[in-house]
């Protein structure tokens, strides 16, 4: 079967070639796509996050009034807060913080070494000002160095300590200790286990936290609350209320679960993965509707071309291997295409969405299944065209 031949019948029909290479093109850039979008999602929700998800809560919350929002008043309602909810059913451990993990952005700085800052200069690293039972709520696992236990008050000269993420003390500190360091914010009193931070960060594993008073907090303040393992849900429901009871001059924005927060985190991708998916599923629908009335007209056209070689002794496995060579040499170059049109979709959607670059073997795995769809949609017409005897297909000549 001579390569060639079938580049000339192909050029024979240009405008459907054309056609229907554009379409198998656009199915498989798509569908290479959603299926590397819908695979990174799923890793990234798998991830470990270093925090127990499924059993510890984030509300988000603003005092209503202005006094209230500032130290000391902002002090003392804290307190109160983290007082009723420790005495809840269910609650092993409350605390505030100026945001909460698990999110896409925050209040970020820089932080280096204060003796090599042009080598260790870090930029967007989330900061958080915690009470001192931030660790024991989320469970945070301390590497070396001691916990600060108590917060210093707003007329302190001295800053507070800073405890670091274990991958951010070692990439600031390589190959020593870092605790008793200095760095340009303050001096390091303790690394904790790696938790995930903010999705936007330079990394999501690096946190810088320091246990200090909230002075002001004019776009809301965290409590984060640590549940048992069958409370959580009962818990929740009190939440609300128990807080508003304590001080009504507050606005509770919502309260949910970091499993949810997490999950919340990456519903652009997962929707936008769905929506290519289905679109993927449509369009490889339609190319298979294409190929399939492509191959039946083809067919119909060569009738008695397929009678003559039938007629000179040609098979019937030959005429449809022949058929079928035809939509397996459009499908290939489709997809040569596709792979092609793939890369430039994936740059465009790099632009928008967190999205990593093509893998060489998706756009492979794609060309199979589009293979196997067009092999299954022209079967039939190419079965049937091979079945017309010599005589049938000749007797008009």
């Amino acid at each position: 079967m001579s390569l060639h031949l079938l580049l000339k019948s192909l050029l024979r029909r240009k405008v459907i070639t054309v056609l229907l290479l554009v379409q198998l093109a656009m199915t498989l850039a798509l569908l290479a796509n959603s299926l590397l979008l819908a695979n990174q999602t799923r890793h990234k929700l798998n991830e470990p996050t270093g925090l127990d998800l499924q059993h510890t809560l984030e509300v988000q919350l603003k005092p209503t009034t202005p006094k209230l929002r500032n130290y000391p008043l902002l002090g003392d309602l804290l307190e109160r807060q983290m007082a009723a909810v420790r005495n809840l059913p269910g609650v092993l451990s409350v605390s505030y913080t100026n945001q909460g993990p698990v999110r896409q952005g925050g209040t970020n700085g820089n932080l280096f070494d204060a003796n090599d800052e042009d080598r260790t200069n870090i930029s967007n690293i989330p900061y958080y000002f915690v009470s001192p039972d931030f660790f024991e709520t989320l469970s945070l696992k301390l590497i070396e160095g001691q916990l600060p236990q108590k917060q210093l008050g707003a007329d302190a000269n001295a800053p507070s300590p800073m405890v670091l993420t274990r991958s951010l003390a070692a990439k600031l500190f390589p190959g020593k200790s870092a605790i008793g360091m200095q760095t340009n914010r303050a001096p390091v009193a303790a690394v904790v286990e790696d938790f995930f931070g903010q999705s936007s960060g330079t990394n999501e594993v690096y946190n810088a936290i320091q246990v200090a008073p909230l002075f002001s907090v004019d776009w809301g303040y965290t409590l984060l609350v640590k549940t048992g393992d069958n409370s959580t849900e009962q818990v929740r429901q009190l939440l609300p209320d128990l807080l508003r009871k304590v001080d009504a001059n507050i606005e509770i924005f919502y309260v949910r679960s970091l499993e949810e927060q997490h999950h919340r985190l990456y519903r652009n991708e997962f929707g936008l993965a769905t929506l290519l998916s289905v679109l993927s599923g449509l369009m490889l629908l339609v190319a298979m509707v294409s190929s399939y009335s492509n191959a039946h007209f083809h067919a119909l056209k060569q009738r008695q071309e397929i009678g003559i070689k039938r007629a000179l002794g040609a098979s019937k496995q030959l005429i449809l291997l022949e058929l079928l060579s035809e939509n397996w040499l459009t499908t290939l170059l489709g997809a040569v295409l596709g792979a092609v049109v793939g890369v430039l979709l994936n740059h465009a959607l790099a632009t928008v969405i967190s999205l990593d670059a093509l893998n060489w073997w998706l756009p492979v795995i794609c060309s199979l299944v589009l293979l196997v769809c067009v092999t299954f949609a022209t079967w039939y017409p190419a079965r049937i065209a091979t079945a017309v005897s010599p005589a049938t297909a000749t007797k008009t000549l």
